[in-house]
């Protein structure tokens, strides 16, 4: 079965509302039913709903039930959205390594899911480096930062090398890791300088 395009998905569904007011935990209730495609479908279309409505959470848990009662491999490309909109891009990208696993996909999806997958895993990180006392100057992987302490720039995911320098003080060099778009923050109280 063929993932619809996600935005044309998410429209489709924008304007029903769940039958009675269905919450997220009327998925759960339905996960003691036998696996069902059309079962499935009407998990889907509610998280649909939710998912156009904002309602990340609910939506995620509609997903993730219309995948456990046999819902095809675009529920794992739906939960990843979710997990990105709830600022998980951790838990996105393992759902997405899921999805790309699946033999099933068609290779316009595929490329879709690793374009994707490249794009939550690298995302830049903002680096904040404040200082006590302040006015340290700081380099990044040998470039200046623009600024003297505090001071904060975007850096690309991986790892860095920091170091810090301001007169009267020893210098510190550390390493810090940016990963998934996460703040980086590191504090420091600078040590007055061997004389």
């Amino acid at each position: 079965m063929r993932r619809l395009p996600t935005i044309a998905l998410l429209a489709a569904g924008a304007c029903a509302r769940p039958p009675g007011g269905a919450g997220a935990n009327d998925a759960d209730l339905l996960l003691h039913a036998r696996p069902s495609v059309d079962t499935a479908r009407e998990l889907d279309q509610a998280g649909v709903r939710s998912f156009a409505d904002a309602r990340y959470s609910d939506a995620l848990a509609y997903f993730r039930a219309a995948r456990r009662m046999g819902g095809p491999a675009s529920e794992l490309w739906n939960v990843a959205r979710c997990l990105e909109r709830l600022d998980d891009p951790e838990g996105a990208a393992r759902t997405l390594d899921e999805y790309l696993a699946q033999r099933d996909l068609w290779p316009a999806d595929r490329a879709e899911g690793q374009r994707e997958s490249l794009a939550v895993r690298t995302r830049t990180s903002v680096l904040t480096v404040a200082t006590s006392p302040a006015g340290a100057m700081l380099t990044v992987d040998g470039q200046p930062a623009t600024a003297p302490t505090p001071v904060s720039m975007d850096v690309r995911p991986g790892m860095h090398t920091l170091v810090v320098r301001r007169a009267s003080y020893a210098d510190r060099t550390l390493t810090v890791e940016a990963r998934f778009g996460r703040a980086v923050i590191v504090a420091l109280d600078l040590e007055p300088a061997q004389k």
